[in-house]
């Protein structure tokens, strides 16, 4: 079974109006490290990954955890008629360990809220990193899997939303990261 009429319309609806705004510049407040492509059932979401100039805020960030595990989240958004970022928005988290990259997760949060993204990862669909490259702060990757509906997910309980098939899907950005602290 696939998507309910329902959630292919919302979602093509959120696509569609997603690509009309990602033509907006983003306000002087911010300005874009990054870009982010999703390419999901034959439609294609564009999205920036931002920096606030004004509170100092990055969109996609580089850590050591436990001094031995590069975790890189990026967060790819529309940008609204105003300028700032907006909904749908796509996260990505990638982690090095022993040298090589995985794919943690990736999470589409849409019109449907933060309790029910599509996600890929432990929770959700299967996913895998395709390419990447990662060089003096600079990060190029592309992610392909399966997205899957998730209920639950902001409450900590994720589960498949009932009727949820998973979607193919292949995340592509690129962004300069803030050098490790």
């Amino acid at each position: 079974m696939f998507l309910s009429k329902l959630e292919v319309s919302a979602l093509a609806a959120a696509v569609l109006s997603a690509g009309a705004l990602a033509a907006a510049e983003l306000a002087p407040r911010y300005e874009a490290m990054g870009e982010m492509t999703v390419e999901m059932g034959g439609d294609i979401l564009e999205l920036v990954i931002p920096y606030d100039k004004e509170k100092g805020s990055a969109y996609a960030e580089q850590k050591m955890i436990m001094g031995s595990f590069l975790t890189i989240n990026s967060v790819g958004r529309v940008v609204g008629a105003d300028g700032a970022p907006g909904r749908p928005m796509v996260q990505v988290t990638l982690q090095r360990q022993s040298g090589s990259f995985k794919l943690l997760s990736a999470e589409l949060f849409d019109q449907q809220g933060f309790d029910a993204p599509m996600a890929m990862g432990a929770d959700g669909g299967k996913g895998a990193i395709a390419e990447i490259s990662y060089d003096n702060d600079r990060l190029e990757a592309v992610v392909e899997g399966t997205f899957l509906r998730l209920t639950g997910y902001s409450k900590g309980t994720p589960a498949p939303a009932e009727g949820a098939e998973p979607q193919p899907v292949v995340i592509r950005w690129q962004v300069d990261l803030p050098p490790l602290k």
